[in-house]
């Protein structure tokens, strides 16, 4: 289930501000993509774990920023070591170099890499937390998000499941019907290619028997509707639905519907077995994206 979530929380006392941007995209199994700041590699764990605890599946990327919020943090400092060594040139040159005039501090000051921006680092515990809390509240917007399509996944599932059952009732209303068809087609035929010489009704009956049985679909229509229960059940139920027993119970249908057209030759229920097909590939679609 595609979502997203982003969280943005600040420690006063700590000197930090911590961002957290996290996107979901469909997946069969949890696929956790982190991108971390330098330096702040030891939380890749625990919010690995994190993120592990509220999801399942999908294809999971989560962004993490942390900037200074405290002047002092922010600035950046002198590398007074640096600096020196360069005064120290320069006073040499001035030396060597007659009727040079005295290097100023200004001189230093423009010297590339004398000021160094500050380098964050993990070694703070509060900031640790802070960059977990962040994310929890990320992912508690992601959660939110997926509920919603999850009732939006929820009905449009139910909806394929209406037409289904539909589809099944017209087959199974057409089931007797196509074996009388099939036995009057059968009859003219024989009698067609006899002519004026009369048919074996024995062997007739036995011909029609034998045919009728493999025309069966007594069996399909029972398991798909039980399949139809099921799924319905859990659609409706109190917990959320997994979306492997959903994606079981599509497949399931899915072999159902093609033993039913393999079973037939009557044209009305292979058009129907096709439209069948049809909703459970959408079905199947759609739970892709269940958890």
């Amino acid at each position: 289930m595609t979502a997203f979530g982003r969280s943005r929380k600040e420690d006063e006392k700590a000197g930090y501000a911590a961002t957290v941007e996290i996107r979901c995209l469909n997946g069969k199994n949890l696929d956790t993509v982190l991108r971390l700041p330098r330096n702040f590699f030891p939380f890749e764990d625990p919010l690995r774990k994190l993120v592990a605890g509220k999801l399942r599946r999908g294809r999971v990327e989560v962004y993490v920023q942390v900037e200074a919020t405290r002047v002092e943090l922010k600035a950046s400092h002198v590398n007074f070591e640096l600096a020196a060594f360069y005064w120290k040139q320069l006073l040499t040159l001035q030396e060597q170099l007659t009727g040079a005039d005295a290097p100023r501090l200004e001189h230093v000051l423009r010297i590339p890499n004398v000021f160094e921006p500050q380098e964050m680092t993990a070694d703070s515990g509060e900031l640790g937390q802070l960059i977990l809390k962040t994310a929890e509240e990320a992912l508690d917007e992601v959660l939110r998000m997926r509920l919603l399509e999850g009732q939006a996944l929820g009905e449009d599932c139910r909806n394929c499941l209406g037409n289904l059952r539909t589809e099944l009732a017209g087959i199974n209303s057409r089931k007797d019907s196509v074996v009388e068809e099939y036995q009057k087609r059968l009859r003219e035929r024989i009698q067609e290619l006899l002519g004026d010489t009369l048919m074996d009704e024995n062997r007739f009956v036995q011909e029609v028997a034998t045919m009728a049985e493999r025309m069966d679909i007594n069996e399909e229509i029972v398991r798909l509707n039980s399949h139809f229960d099921q799924l319905e059940n859990l659609l409706a139920g109190v917990h959320a639905a997994e979306g492997r027993k959903l994606d079981f119970l599509a497949q399931e249908m899915h072999r159902e519907a093609n033993t039913i057209g393999s079973k037939t030759g009557d044209l009305e229920t292979l058009h129907a077995v096709v439209r069948m097909k049809s909703e459970i590939a959408r079905l199947k679609e759609q739970i892709q994206n269940v958890e």
